[in-house]
């Protein structure tokens, strides 16, 4: 009923980094087609596939028609579509890792409805149904497309990757008890403000998730005595001594977005709140990798 092909894509990091995906679109139907609803679940494939196997896929997000032709004319191959899809950091290094260096292949599901439009009396949308949206190539309702590695290394410029890096937090092995998937939601929590430029709430966040792993240990602050109980088990006293101090005084640093009573407020900005942001997930790494080896022991 309705083909595309992929004829561009661009990128833009103003907030959370979207992609766009830009299709030529042919109605292949002889009546006129009025869009009434278009989705679309995009996944990142290693190969150009119409059969994506869900372990050999990567889900990525599901996208929206931003812009573009919401009628298609009868038998018609010039209409347009914007399709527009969000991408945290955390997914683009995901999608880096499945491209490993190579091309970039989408693998794009379309959800469409349409109405039937009729011109007498008057233009009038009838009975609303689904259609098919394919590959002129394939009759498969997953469309295979292919993006050149030379193309995708400009968008990941437009998107802003590179300009972020991301590091694990091993969570396999660290009980529930130590409190880790908790601080883990709130630095989640600190990367969506700073994504949406909120620099004072991405350092709370980031507090929060220090302060909820001093909670755990009985300590009502993230401070020197709570990060000696978090890092007891180091046997090394020197070396102890210096993180516990240098993990307290970052909990000091993240309180400046929290504009105490009393205290006169700390003008921050994005360098602050990246710093705060890139120490914070850097020391959960090393306390969750810590309690990991801990309890391995």
């Amino acid at each position: 009923m309705i083909t595309v092909e992929l004829k561009d894509t661009k990128g833009e990091r103003s907030g959370i980094p979207r992609l766009t995906l830009i299709f030529s679109v042919a109605n292949k139907a002889t009546v006129p087609l009025a869009i009434a609803n278009l989705t679309a679940v995009i996944r990142v494939t290693k190969e150009m596939t119409c059969t994506p196997s869900l372990r050999e896929a990567y889900f990525i997000g599901t996208g929206f028609l931003e812009s573009g032709d919401r009628q298609l004319s009868p038998n018609s191959s010039n209409g347009r579509w914007h399709i527009v899809i969000p991408l945290t950091p955390y997914q683009l290094q995901k999608v880096e890792e499945m491209r490993n260096g190579k091309a970039l292949f989408l693998n794009v599901e379309f959800l469409c409805v349409v109405g039937w439009l009729t011109s007498a009396p008057s233009p009038t949308i009838t009975t609303l149904t689904g259609v098919a949206v394919n590959v002129a190539e394939y009759s498969e309702p997953y469309c295979p497309f292919r993006v050149p590695q030379s193309d995708w290394v400009k968008i990941l410029k437009d998107l802003g990757y590179g300009d972020y890096f991301l590091m694990e937090i091993p969570l396999k092995g660290v009980p529930d008890r130590r409190g880790m998937q908790k601080a883990v939601e709130h630095l989640k929590a600190a990367w969506e403000h700073f994504e949406q430029g909120n620099d004072d709430e991405t350092l709370v966040s980031c507090y929060k998730a220090f302060e909820y792993l001093a909670k755990k240990y009985k300590c009502e602050h993230p401070d020197q005595n709570a990060f000696e109980k978090i890092l007891s088990d180091i046997p090394e006293m020197e070396k102890r001594r210096r993180l516990k101090m240098l993990m307290h005084d970052l909990c000091q640093f993240l309180t400046l977005g929290r504009h105490e009573r009393g205290t006169e407020a700390t003008m921050l900005d994005e360098r602050d709140s990246e710093y705060g942001l890139v120490l914070s997930q850097a020391t959960l790494s090393y306390l969750a990798k810590l309690m990991r080896e801990t309890v391995a022991k």
